[in-house]
């Protein structure tokens, strides 16, 4: 029995990835540069249409502020008749999609609004948290998008 067979060397552990070359610049630009809010953050909805998707829906059906005025399939149609111009043209403007593109993310995000029901706690909500990247730094975003809205 010996006793150096206990040598103590640290081993390196590298649990996470390396980071990126630009890791320290904001997700934002600056509002001189010229560049849209939050563009160079990679989602699939960018953050506001996300909280328009999830604005429109809590509106129209979470409230039920509306519910003694018109039936729920009118509900429906006007939800998506107003999500999808609005997530369309923040697609086009901010997420910098493609017409095509940005028509087929914008259709699928009112879709989800016109459902007949609050997607707010649902699994359909929780995808749009996700895929607008909202989850993640909600609060931090909303003042990024305040920040950059003073051109």
């Amino acid at each position: 029995m010996s006793t150096g067979a206990h040598d103590s060397s640290e081993v390196p552990v590298d649990v996470l990835p390396p980071l990126p070359h630009d890791a320290g610049r904001a997700v934002l630009s600056s509002p001189s540069s010229g560049e849209p809010p939050l563009a160079r953050l990679k989602t699939f909805y960018h953050p506001a249409s996300g909280i328009a998707i999830l604005g429109i829906d809590f509106l129209v059906f979470g409230t039920e502020l509306f519910s003694g005025f018109l039936d729920v399939p009118i509900m429906c149609v006007v939800a998506f008749v107003v999500t999808l111009p609005l997530v369309f043209l923040i697609q086009k403007k901010w997420g910098l999609d493609r017409g095509y593109v940005a028509f087929a993310k914008a259709f699928a995000g009112a879709f989800m609004a016109g459902l007949p029901f609050s997607i707010a706690g649902t699994i359909y909500g929780a995808a749009v948290l996700a895929l607008s990247g909202l989850p993640h730094h909600p609060v931090e975003m909303v003042k990024r998008l305040v920040a950059g809205q003073g051109k």
